[in-house]
């Protein structure tokens, strides 16, 4: 296969979860590296797990994620696109169904009338020997006579394993050698006709052309059933990767109930898909800059290198994600900025959107180079709309409870009144003027007034927030905050 064609074969019974997040990204970072080509495909033949509310929810995740797909079926509001439609496994049923009778018709497979109750004492035998289940082959070397005196009984359609050895040739695994005396002759077709997993996935990638099969690393006990099927076949084998799974902070596979296992959960958590989709990347691939971790989707896409992936899981590091996606806040441009946390804002019930649109864009401004994540832009701000009604108690005691915090607030209430032209860089001037004349470090005088000003111990840049309340709302609050100070030394 010369042209690169990979794929994400989801199945729509849940959220989009951040494992197959990962392997969405690995396909979809391989197509574009490589001038290739990304299919979506969705493997919706469980219909009682199957819900189109999970086909959308699915949608939104890769959507959020810029995750876009070449080919794929209508999902969402992407219409149905791709030569080798259709792209949903349930409507696929017949093309099944024919590879399977072409394999009974090659002597590759054959049927099999092993009744529930005959299967059930084949288990109950290797119980009792002590060794895994397996099918006898009963049927295996079945005479034409033998088969066609069973009529129109039920049966089963079973993949005659080959003998010898099965080898998966895999980018990230190696090779991987399979007796193949490991497996029984599995099922194919049902009972009732519909075709097994094994089946079907083999014969979507092989009538699809896919020349990469990039998946988690818990399918690589179906890798040699599938080398097998598609030589039986006659199908060109597929290259394949098989990638570690995602892991918690706990080194274990990421829990569907798990907050965060759900793509979506970082959206509404006030993470960007850019940093999310960078830390990903980071999970099992390394770049060729050694110790470089910062990457846009476009420098992604263009240095993801499959020679470089790697084998061993790694732990998802909050921590790391944070400071990735403070990274990519401070790459947005200020009006983008502005925008999505002044979203976050309304969502929340404050009203900033009475505020001048050149206000809203220095408040965002003065807090771009803060944040860890948007959502935290909601406890950097909410002091501009509303009273401080509550002091940070670790704050007071540290900042007011002294016989000298009374004194100090009275000079700084003297030194914002001075200012003339409520502008930050003047608020600062007559604060550095303040802590000449007296002798007190400039961290003595921004902390308290912080603390007065915002009920806080952290924040914006101080100078920069007192210019947005405005110098009649901040010299209220610092007279408020005195009133603290005096009522706190009269209560001892």
């Amino acid at each position: 296969m010369s042209e690169i064609r990979c794929r994400i074969a989801p199945s729509p019974s849940g959220f989009l979860h951040i494992g197959t997040a990962k392997i969405a990204l690995f396909n979809w970072l391989f197509a574009r590296s490589t001038g290739g080509t990304f299919v979506l495909r969705l493997e919706d033949t469980d219909a009682e797990r199957t819900d189109e509310t999970y086909v959308q929810a699915m949608c939104d995740g890769f959507h959020w994620l810029g995750i876009h797909w070449d080919e794929g079926p209508e999902f969402g509001s992407e219409p149905e696109r791709g030569d080798y439609r259709p792209y949903r496994q349930s409507q696929r049923r017949q093309i099944h169904v024919d590879a399977a009778h072409r394999l009974l018709e090659s002597g590759k497979a054959y049927k099999c009338f092993c009744t529930k109750e005959e299967l059930e004492a084949m288990r109950e035998k290797a119980a009792a020997e002590k060794r895994p289940p397996r099918y006898e082959g009963t049927w295996r070397d079945a005479s034409q006579e033998r088969i066609d005196a069973m009529g129109n009984a039920p049966y089963v359609v079973r993949f005659r394993v080959p003998e010898g050895e099965t080898v998966i040739h895999d980018i990230v695994q190696g090779d991987v050698r399979v007796k193949n005396t490991e497996f029984d002759d599995f099922v194919i077709l049902k009972g009732n006709g519909d075709p097994i997993f094994h089946l079907a996935v083999v014969v979507d990638d092989a009538t699809m052309k896919i020349s990469h099969v990039i998946r988690g690393d818990d399918h690589l006990t179906n890798a040699a059933r599938h080398v097998m099927l598609f030589e039986a076949l006659g199908e060109p084998v597929p290259q394949f990767a098989h990638l570690p799974m995602v892991l918690d902070d706990r080194g274990k596979k990421f829990s569907k109930r798990e907050h965060g296992a759900n793509v979506l959960d970082w959206r509404d958590d006030g993470y960007l898909p850019e940093a999310l989709i960078n830390y990903v990347a980071l999970l099992g691939w390394t770049p060729e800059e050694a110790g470089r971790e910062l990457f846009s989707m476009e420098e992604l896409k263009h240095l993801f290198r499959i020679e470089r992936w790697g084998k061993s899981a790694a732990r998802f590091d909050r921590k790391k994600l944070d400071w990735l996606n403070g990274q990519h806040i401070r790459r947005l441009a200020l009006e983008e900025f502005r925008d999505r946390v002044t979203a976050i804002l309304v969502k929340q019930g404050f009203p900033v959107m009475d505020k001048p649109e050149a206000w809203r864009t220095r408040m965002a401004e003065i807090c771009q180079e803060k944040l860890a994540t948007l959502n935290q832009i909601v406890e950097y701000t909410d002091f501009f709309f509303g009273p401080v009604t509550s002091y940070d108690e670790k704050a007071v005691r540290k900042q007011w409870q002294n016989d000298e915090a009374a004194g100090v607030m009275e000079l700084m209430i003297g030194a914002m009144e001075s200012v003339g032209d409520w502008t930050s860089d003047h608020i600062k001037a007559a604060y550095e003027q303040l802590g000449e004349q007296h002798e007190l470090g400039l961290g003595k005088l921004v902390h308290p007034t912080r603390l007065a000003l915002t009920g806080k111990s952290v924040g914006p840049g101080l100078f920069e927030l007192a210019e947005l309340l405005g110098k009649h709302e901040a010299l209220a609050r610092m007279r408020q905050g005195l009133d603290h100070i005096r009522n706190g030394i009269a209560a001892t």
